[in-house]
């Protein structure tokens, strides 16, 4: 139970969220972190709602529960000032995570996780559109480790596994996702551990 604040800038990402580790599901928000400085979550802890017993000691009363929160303001007690008949209109998304342990990357059509570990790549996807056929392509240099079109999975994600040769550390590694017509949806470099 209680409250997590995690400002100034969310370390530049234009997303943040939680993920239960327990079952890999989660929740991001998506959104321009400049205009929506302010991050909060809040749990009740163990207790629901609808009966408000420690449910701690009550294993059948558990419902977990999270609040996510973003404003203008730094933190949720904190003030901000409006000019007289002025508005504030900030365009934000809401995804869940299915199959995935960490969102490195997103946008308001797919989350990410991509890492490269010394002799394999991996991308787990979470898409917020799963009827569209994705290409995923992953690149290290002019070389394709990967390159195939990929139905997204809604219901457990979708994970990528791509053999690296062994002694590139430090090199990138390049992944684009379009749709099968051309439209880029996402691109990601990372760095071979």
């Amino acid at each position: 139970m209680g409250i997590a604040y995690a400002a100034p800038d969310m370390q530049g990402g234009n997303f943040w969220g939680v993920i239960n580790h327990d079952n890999a599901e989660g929740i991001i928000r998506i959104a321009d972190n400049t205009l929506t400085r302010g991050l909060k979550m809040w749990t009740w802890g163990f207790p629901s709602f609808t009966n408000e017993t420690d449910a701690r000691k009550d294993s059948n009363e558990w419902r977990p529960y999270v609040e996510l929160w973003a404003g203008v303001s730094d933190q949720f007690f904190h003030s901000a000032n409006f000019p007289a008949r002025s508005e504030v209109s900030i365009p934000e998304t809401y995804s869940p995570t299915v199959g995935m342990s960490n969102v490195t990357h997103a946008n308001e059509k797919i989350l990410i996780n991509f890492s490269a570990e010394a002799s394999r790549a991996v991308l787990e996807f979470f898409s917020i559109e799963p009827a569209i056929p994705l290409l995923v392509t992953l690149k290290l240099g002019d070389t394709a480790l990967f390159s195939g079109v990929v139905s997204a999975d809604p219901n457990n994600g979708n994970r990528i596994s791509a053999a690296i040769a062994d002694g590139r550390s430090g090199e990138k590694i390049r992944l684009t996702i379009t749709t099968t017509e051309g439209k880029e949806l996402i691109a990601a470099e990372t760095a071979i551990k």
